[in-house]
């Protein structure tokens, strides 16, 4: 049934690509809608409420980056599209709440790949059976099923990326990960490109949002890898 397929909005001024995507991405079963400008895809945004969005960052009236920052406050998945390879861009749209960043020209069936790995990592969490529904530690709180965390009883927009590293450190304390361990957890192997800064800067906005700038739940183990600590008042409560 058509209500149970996926939807994605495209994002994207060059008609020929935003067309050439819609197409394809109809013909593997996905619901899309296209816009070619940032008011468009805001209204867009609202009636057509996607599961992710493919974002281009050059528009004609505003950046997409500006665009990506608006629609983070939701759960959508966002896909950043650009031709700019130049790491400044790439490290702010993933600051910006970017899932991931596809450069141009690319393959549409990566695209394709990087998609159902986004759509794939964010089912197999929401169908756990084994993990429980909350973790809560001091005034941080991390629910599973709800993907939510809520800290000083505010709610903290994470990306589905973001949610689940916090989740999986949370959940595994006081045991060194190492990077390549960290992406083989969380990463699928359709969309990771081999770069392993990807945990750092995903790791950095997630102590942004959560306040752990001194690294106090979050540590660095320096030449190893990362670490949630459990010491002293810092307990873990696993609630139903």
């Amino acid at each position: 049934m058509e209500s149970d397929k996926k939807k994605i909005l495209i994002v994207d001024d060059d008609s020929a690509l935003q067309h050439l995507i819609d197409r394809f991405l109809n013909f593997n079963n996905y619901v899309t809608e296209i816009a070619s400008d940032c008011r468009t895809a805001r209204q867009k945004f609202r009636s057509f409420q996607p599961d992710l969005v493919i974002l281009d960052i050059n528009l004609p009236d505003d950046t997409g980056l500006t665009l990506c920052e608006e629609i983070r406050k939701t759960n959508v998945m966002i896909v950043m599209l650009s031709s700019m390879t130049d790491n400044n861009y790439i490290l702010e749209a993933f600051s910006k709440g970017a899932d991931d960043y596809v450069t141009k020209p690319f393959d549409l069936q990566i695209l394709k790949a990087r998609i159902e790995a986004l759509f794939r990592r964010g089912g197999n969490n929401s169908t756990s059976k084994s993990t429980t529904n909350s973790i809560v530690l001091d005034n941080l709180k991390i629910n599973f099923y709800r993907r939510e965390v809520i800290l000083n009883n505010r709610s903290i927009p994470l990306t589905a990326l973001e949610f689940d590293l916090l989740y999986f450190l949370a959940s595994n304390p006081n045991r060194v990960w190492d990077r390549s361990e960290l992406i083989a957890a969380i990463w699928n192997k359709d969309d990771y490109d081999g770069d392993d800064r990807k945990v750092d800067i995903h790791i950095g906005r997630i102590r942004k949002k959560i306040g752990d700038i001194e690294g106090e739940f979050i540590k660095t183990i320096w030449g190893r890898g990362y670490m949630f600590e459990l010491s002293g008042s810092n307990t873990v409560k696993l609630a139903d």
